[in-house]
């Protein structure tokens, strides 16, 4: 049986890499922490007291 032949030459759909300003990336850096943390203290800080923190402590930093 013979093989279908692909184009190799094809465009992919999605860029190998996104150009991003160095504020666009701090930004999109900033949200994803912030996303993070609004995640761990919705699930009862896991996240934080896995790495040895307390959830006041992340309150006080939050608020700095």
């Amino acid at each position: 049986m013979s093989r279908p032949q692909c184009s190799a030459a094809k465009e992919v759909a999605v860029p190998d890499s996104v150009r991003l300003t160095t504020e666009e990336r701090l930004e999109l850096l900033a949200n994803l922490i912030v996303d993070r943390i609004a995640e761990d203290a919705a699930n009862n800080h896991t996240l934080l007291k896995s790495m040895g923190g307390n959830g006041d402590a992340q309150q006080q930093f939050i608020h700095a």
